[in-house]
């Protein structure tokens, strides 16, 4: 794992309006992944994890509402992009698996044409060389219009000064635009040029097979085949053939664990197990070859073998072609032996986060106390814990500690400031003043002292150290 950011977010804020008011699911959410990591963010249902990556993926809900905060993506804040250009980045560098694979797959369409679907759409290679030529014009024309977009929102500039502005960015725009209509024109007769041999070629060879066929040379199905992969081999250049992609699926599904893909390929989603659905949702998120893999809680809905299975394989496909994984769950267990880093969310912000070891073997909030004592165990003989109340209204969120009302170790200050994340570690921090200088020392609760050296030893035999 290297320390290169690939998706860096910065003080979030998502919220939903109703007909109650503004539902505030995401409250300053920061955090950085990194190449070849994968970052877990964990939490109960409500705390705004998945909210939080659907603000990267760009697929809110129509009455969400983005109140502040970035998401930087190759130097660019996907906030800001407009859906043409964010649709090149979902899916194609930023794939997502969502937790019930029956909803996410269409009954009534095989699956073949379900994995296969979008590498078809965007695999118009002619059409995207083109695009490729004038694309960094068609940035220029987008950044402007943005810059007018925000200048007109801004309420800080005097009418003047802000007219003035608008009026050199129109200038500028208008500017732009010519270029980028003769560059499109340009990289249109580039493209064509370049592509005009493969037709003559074609043609060539097309007569050469006639003229064999008529001499008798050939057969007539020999002669149907060569024409037909002569075609194919063109057709392919200019874009992606039903034919590829469905060799290219072929390969996946094989790769994720499906057995017999040529015959699965032609099944219906009812078809397949609760664990093959998932492995066919994980095939549709690869076709596109991502960059980063977004997990929204895919072992939800399975049984805990088939949880395991599909745990395994995220893992085998984050390290065979060298993955970033954001990985949410509302189960502290299920991440122990997948995450490096660790999120603990609560009420729509971070309250602990650090590498793996740091949050399962030295927590310090009282909330990720909570969530390792309500984890099932097979070693625990004891019942187990629950967290008592409920998760605070998010239409009027808590003054201060959201957990405090529910929090035995709660101080006064709980219920009057949010705390900030104070430093344990350069790579650990965690969101209680339970670290204040001046808070009262509090012992974490015996039972996580047990579960950490259960861990700790469970760890151990994974990695055949159970003898040291």
């Amino acid at each position: 794992m290297s320390k290169d950011v690939v998706i860096e977010v910065k003080d979030l804020k998502v919220s939903f309006r109703t007909n109650q008011g503004f539902v505030q699911a995401v409250r300053g959410v920061s955090y950085e992944l990194y190449q070849g990591e994968t970052l877990a963010i964990v939490g109960e249902s409500g705390s705004g994890k998945s909210q939080t990556s659907r603000s990267v993926m760009g697929i809110l809900a129509g009455n969400a509402v983005i109140q502040g905060g970035q998401v930087m993506y190759e130097g660019r804040d996907l906030l800001k992009l407009p859906e043409d250009e964010f649709h090149k980045i979902r899916g194609n560098k930023i794939g997502m698996i969502f937790q019930d694979p029956t909803s996410s797959l269409n009954p009534i369409m095989r699956i073949g044409h379900q994995i296969t679907e979008a590498m078809i759409l965007n695999g118009k290679r002619k059409k995207n060389k083109i695009k490729e030529i004038y694309e960094p014009f068609l940035v220029k024309k987008v950044n402007i219009e943005l810059q007018i977009s925000e200048l007109k929102e801004n309420k800080e500039l005097d009418r003047e000064t802000k007219k003035q502005k608008i009026a050199e960015l129109n200038r500028s725009l208008k500017e732009v635009k010519g270029q980028l209509k003769a560059k499109k024109a340009e990289a249109k007769a580039t493209v064509e040029a370049e592509y005009r041999p493969y037709k003559e070629q074609l043609k060539k060879d097309l007569k050469a097979l006639t003229d064999s066929l008529k001499s008798g040379s050939i057969k007539v199905l020999e002669y149907k085949k060569k024409r037909a992969e002569l075609k194919e081999a063109y057709t392919r250049k200019i874009k992606v053939t039903k034919l590829e992609a469905r060799e290219e699926a072929y390969k996946i599904m094989h790769e994720v664990g499906i057995p017999e893909p040529e015959k699965r390929f032609k099944m219906y989603p009812f078809q397949f197990s609760g664990g093959m659905k998932q492995r066919v949702v994980i095939a549709i998120a690869l076709m596109a070859q991502p960059e980063i893999l977004i997990c929204d809680e895919p072992t939800t809905a399975l049984d805990v073998t088939i949880q395991a299975q599909i745990l395994d394989l995220i893992k085998k496909i984050k390290r065979d072609r060298n993955l970033s994984v954001i990985f949410i769950t509302h189960n502290l267990g299920v991440v122990a032996n997948i995450a490096d880093r660790v999120a603990v969310m609560y009420a729509g912000r971070i309250v602990e986060y650090g590498t793996a070891d740091d949050v399962f073997y030295d927590p310090k909030h009282p909330y990720t106390w909570a969530l390792m004592a309500s984890m099932p165990d097979i070693n625990s003989k004891e019942k187990l814990e629950t967290i008592p109340g409920t998760p605070p209204n998010m239409l009027y969120p808590p003054k201060g500690d959201a957990f405090a009302i529910r929090n035995q170790h709660a101080l006064k200050i709980d219920y009057e400031e949010q705390p900030p994340l104070f430093k344990v570690s350069d790579s650990h921090y965690a969101a209680t003043w339970l670290l204040h200088e001046n808070a009262p020392k509090v012992t974490r609760p015996h039972v996580i002292d047990e579960r950490i050296a259960a861990m700790k030893i469970e760890a151990k035999k994974l990695r055949g150290e159970e003898n040291e």
